[in-house]
């Protein structure tokens, strides 16, 4: 994380859909397929929240990082992963604000899901991500990250057969 700043982490609120909308349709919003309004993202934020806050244990590990003003400019989700992808966990998304990428925040999600995930008994993760992100694909080999295969033409996905490699 910056040296200017402290970002705090921790699990997200259903209170948080509106501030994650923000973040997730900023960080997709260089991609034309990309085509989900923040009233929608934030709806649907908010059901899966809600959703997660009625089951226990908590299935999956959503977190926010936070500004001291309580601004969200990040998140992540994750818990078991698809079948096809061969692994026992997937961050389902990982998203950082753009005007906040490059300063540490999305190796923080990472490592903080991962070290939920770990402790839940997942031994190995998995990520999806749009084939034409090069920034996301340098990020996940800087951390480690094996592309592992193709789940659609447009989407591969990257993977941590040692999910400790990432706490």
């Amino acid at each position: 994380m910056g040296v200017d700043r402290y970002c705090g982490i921790r699990y997200a609120r259903p209170s948080d859909a509106d501030g994650m909308a923000e973040v997730t349709c900023a960080a997709f919003a260089e991609f034309e397929d990309f085509d989900v309004t923040r009233e929608q993202s934030a709806a649907n934020w908010r059901r899966d929240l809600l959703g997660e806050a009625t089951e226990r244990p908590r299935p999956h590990h959503t977190f926010v990082s936070e500004l001291p003003d309580a601004t969200i400019i990040g998140l992540i989700m994750g818990g078991p992963a698809a079948q096809e992808l061969g692994h026992d966990a997937e961050i389902y998304i990982l998203a950082v604000h753009p005007d906040h990428q490059g300063r540490g925040d999305g190796r923080a999600l990472l490592r903080t899901a991962a070290t939920g995930l770990s402790a839940d008994g997942f031994g190995s993760l998995a990520i999806r991500v749009l084939a034409l992100n090069d920034k996301a694909r340098r990020f996940y080999t800087s951390l480690g990250g094996v592309l592992a295969g193709e789940v659609t033409p447009d989407e591969v996905f990257y993977s941590w057969p040692n999910i400790a490699t990432l706490l």
